[in-house]
């Protein structure tokens, strides 16, 4: 598990997830180093799901947005990850975020929006 005043993440062995919550703003390190915790579980537990809890999301700034298309995302893709999943409200504050991110991770992984642990479950 990997704990932050930004985010908090853990493997869920029952589930095979990785479960990745955005507790307030985080930007550059404290945006990245839980990023890092999460992709390393993710590494250690093949084929696991990713899910983000993102109801405490933010907009990201530009230089973690190119991070997680040019590091992030192509380093997930190397795990065995197939399935991204999102738990967000119906309407978020930060639709725009999402569908950039989406279309982004579409691209390599199969998208899940829910709004709950549970259902984004469901629906893998």
């Amino acid at each position: 598990m990997f704990e932050s005043d930004y985010a908090k993440t853990e493997y869920i062995e029952k589930d095979n997830v990785v479960l990745h919550v955005w507790k307030k703003e985080a930007h550059f390190d404290d945006y990245r180093k839980p990023v890092e915790a999460s992709l390393e579980m993710l590494k250690a537990h093949e084929n696991s799901v990713f899910i983000v809890d993102a109801r405490n999301g933010f907009e990201d700034v530009k230089e973690d947005v190119e991070w997680g298309f040019t590091y992030f995302l192509p380093e997930l893709k190397k795990t065995g990850c197939a399935i991204w999943g999102f738990i967000l409200p119906e309407v978020s504050d930060i639709e725009g975020e999402i569908d950039l991110w989406t279309r982004e991770i579409e691209k390599n992984f199969r998208v899940i929006r829910a709004t709950s642990y549970e259902s984004v479950l469901s629906l893998v």
